[in-house]
């Protein structure tokens, strides 16, 4: 019986997103973008790589196994490591403004950075470099993060 009601819960949830309506805080979690950063993300990387003969492109690359980035329409999860790996949690209820920096050596191949800036004291900025249409990536964030304020009923207080 529980697991109609949780159904049922999800339903109104999504019927509510699509209208219009607030979210509530206890909308199931769905991955909006899972990735990992690309190795070779810009045109001085690639002239690295190829004047080291590879080596440099290796060392990114190890470097880029070990980053994984997961957006969810609640949070960025970001697990750092290889070995022994570290969990960090970027509330996106908590985010104030997000920029999209594209670079000419790396919008040439396509690739940029995002960068949230969070009302957290602690932690208080994450860039995401390395990604593939970086502003579609920081469109669903933007829309992820309105929903989250609203749901949360969070109110942006401006200085005067």
């Amino acid at each position: 019986m529980a697991e109609d009601d949780k159904h049922a819960a999800a339903a109104q949830a999504a019927d509510a997103s699509i209208k219009g309506e607030p979210a509530t805080a206890n909308e199931e979690e769905k991955t909006v973008y899972e990735g990992r950063r690309a190795a070779l993300d810009s045109v001085w990387r690639w002239l690295a790589a190829i004047l080291t003969l590879g080596i440099a492109a290796f060392v990114w690359w190890l470097q880029a196994i070990g980053l994984r980035v997961r957006i969810t329409n609640q949070r960025v999860v970001t697990k750092v490591g290889v070995f022994s790996i570290r969990t960090d949690f970027f509330e996106l209820y908590r985010v104030n403004d997000i920029v999209v920096e594209e670079p000419l050596s790396e919008r040439m191949l396509g690739y940029g950075r995002i960068v949230l800036v969070s009302s957290d004291r602690s932690d208080n900025k994450l860039e995401l470099r390395g990604l593939k249409h970086p502003e579609a990536i920081a469109d669903k964030i933007r829309a992820a993060v309105e929903v989250q304020k609203r749901a949360r009923r969070v109110a942006t207080v401006s200085e005067a």
